[in-house]
């Protein structure tokens, strides 16, 4: 843009100026920034910051229901960790118990309780299995949803650069459009100086005429 408008045009102060014509619009000032234009451009010009509000405000919308997300994420991952590591603990604590119950059955070598031993230590380890399972699962899950998250801090950074790049295509238009309005008030005043040019050389030749005609 700045071998269209020159050296002068920077993105502070496009920043700026979108950031005016913003609060403008928000509150229904936009017309009391420029005091030249065509009706046609102020139209334009209006339709263009609608546009760009509602993009703002769904972008925003977007941040604030992925950060929600985040957090309730962050708020399961804890009690699926405490739930994981109490059902290890409890089949440890159950294996342990089973181990004492195996060594009282050999020593009084009973067969029925022997048998009743074997069946607490599977169901033991069933147990622990299960926990472990569940722990992976959960880890799993914790995972899926991390890439589900940065998909979507993704998808959000695409769509704030798209945002930043139709400001800077509005900017563009803005300056387009304040460079055609200097243009044309330069051609009407040239104009008005021509005709009063001409009306200072008639008047002359009209004030010599009447001079001659009275000699």
């Amino acid at each position: 843009m700045r071998t269209l408008h020159g050296e002068h045009l920077t993105v502070a102060g496009c920043r700026k100026r979108f950031d005016d014509l913003m609060a403008a619009f928000k509150t229904d000032n936009v017309n009391g920034l420029r005091a030249s234009g065509t009706e046609e451009e102020m139209r334009e010009r209006y339709v263009l910051l609608e546009e760009m509000s509602d993009l703002l405000e769904a972008a925003a919308d977007r941040k604030k229901a992925s950060k929600n997300d985040k957090d309730k994420k962050a708020d399961k991952r804890e009690p699926d960790g405490h739930r994981s590591r109490a059902a290890a603990q409890q089949g440890n604590k159950r294996k342990a118990t089973t181990g004492d119950d195996l060594d009282e059955a050999d020593s009084a070598e009973t067969p029925a309780k022997k048998g009743k031993g074997d069946d607490s230590a599977t169901n033991d380890l069933a147990s622990v299995l299960a926990a472990f399972s569940s722990m992976v699962d959960s880890t799993n899950q914790l995972k899926r949803d991390e890439i589900a998250a940065k998909r979507e801090a993704v998808a959000a950074k695409q769509e704030e650069l798209a945002l930043g790049q139709r400001k800077l295509e509005l900017e563009e238009q803005r300056f387009l459009f304040e460079r055609a309005e200097r243009e044309e008030r330069f051609e009407l005043e040239k104009v008005e100086r021509e005709a009063h040019l001409e009306f200072m050389r008639r008047t002359i030749e009209m004030m010599q005429t009447n001079l001659n005609t009275k000699s």
